[in-house]
């Protein structure tokens, strides 16, 4: 069985919106020149590109992916020792955009995630995310028994 999760926009929402508007631009002159199509192909990758995670269960392995233009999986597959744990932690994430006139605009948000330990108790990548604190709970307690790893006990605010 493969579990697929998506976490982040690799250029973050601002970056997303940006890539939007560069195929807009791009739709909207290819008619005129090849360069609409190099337009649409850049906003295309700043627009969907994603950072994720893909676990094999059948065979105990898991990769953090980043996903070029969202389906070009890139990453290599580690092997999930049973030493390792998994933990539930929340997260508040702020992007800042700062506008011709030099002012910022700040976007907050919050979600949780589950972490993978590794045998030293050192936290590494996240695997997956949710909004809700009860959905993130019910799925650790899922891939705990799926990959047979113990939970970490952490805080959650």
């Amino acid at each position: 069985m493969i579990l697929n999760y998506t976490l982040d926009k690799s250029f973050g929402p601002a970056g997303s919106v940006v890539g939007y508007f560069i195929i807009l631009v791009g739709v909207s002159t290819v008619h005129l020149s090849f360069s609409g199509v190099v337009l649409m192909l850049i906003g295309s990758f700043m627009a969907f590109s994603t950072t994720g995670s893909v676990i094999d269960v059948d065979n105990f392995k898991i990769r953090f992916t980043n996903n070029l233009f969202g389906f070009i999986k890139i990453g290599g597959w580690r092997y999930v020792h049973p030493k390792m744990m998994i933990g539930l932690s929340d997260s508040k994430m702020t992007y800042r955009v700062y506008s011709m006139s030099n002012r910022s605009v700040d976007m907050g948000y919050s979600d949780y995630r589950i972490y993978l330990y590794n045998s030293d108790g050192r936290r590494g990548n996240a695997i997956c995310r949710f909004k809700k604190l009860k959905d993130a709970e019910d799925e650790l307690a899922t891939l705990s028994d799926l990959l047979g790893l113990q939970i970490r006990e952490t805080k959650i605010r």
